[in-house]
């Protein structure tokens, strides 16, 4: 399949130029140049190199899962669900990182719209233990063959040894951070 080249104005003012393949558009430019800064300049930070592959993705995760009515986040909370069935919204918002009443209302959302299911605790009646209808396994069957692809097309300029590499070094820092509060005085 021959990629068609098109203009697309990523976040921001910066037009980038752009490939798209299967209706995906990738940024073949960064997003902002850095010729303008003095010299020496040692780089972008690792904060900053992350967001730049955290914030294209989470935009082509959004797209691809669309036809089947979730968000990239959605789709990730379902797929959590999946592995670890059981979970409570307190374990899943502590996973991932937002407030108990933030989880309630995606997880709410989810749902109604009927990928998953929400049962009290038969120990704890306060406790809603989650798990996915068929409806939610089908989606993540089907969107876990979708964000495959992505996944290979997005590294696909690493070896199967760097992504081992980024992946055991991208657990490591994960695992940090979730063992303690970044940032706190």
């Amino acid at each position: 399949m021959e990629a068609a080249r098109l203009r697309c104005t990523p976040a921001g003012s910066h037009e980038s130029v752009c490939l798209t393949l299967a209706g995906t558009c990738r940024p073949t430019e960064p997003f902002l140049s850095t010729e303008h800064l003095a010299e020496p300049f040692n780089g972008p930070s690792t904060t900053y190199l992350v967001s730049q592959v955290h914030h294209p993705l989470r935009n082509f995760s959004d797209a691809i899962l669309k036809p089947y009515g979730v968000t990239g986040i959605q789709f990730t909370v379902l797929s959590v669900v999946a592995h670890r069935e059981g979970l409570s919204s307190a374990d899943l918002s502590r996973r991932f990182y937002v407030t108990p009443q933030s989880m309630g209302q995606l997880l709410a959302t989810l749902e109604e719209r009927g990928l998953l299911e929400r049962k009290e605790d038969s120990n704890n009646r306060r406790i809603l233990r989650i798990t996915l209808t068929s409806a939610g396994r089908e989606v993540v069957e089907a969107g876990t063959r979708d964000m495959a692809k992505l996944e290979e097309d997005a590294f696909s300029s690493l070896s199967p040894k760097e992504i081992k590499t980024l992946r055991s070094l991208l657990r490591t820092v994960v695992d940090d951070l979730r063992s303690r509060r970044i940032g706190s005085a």
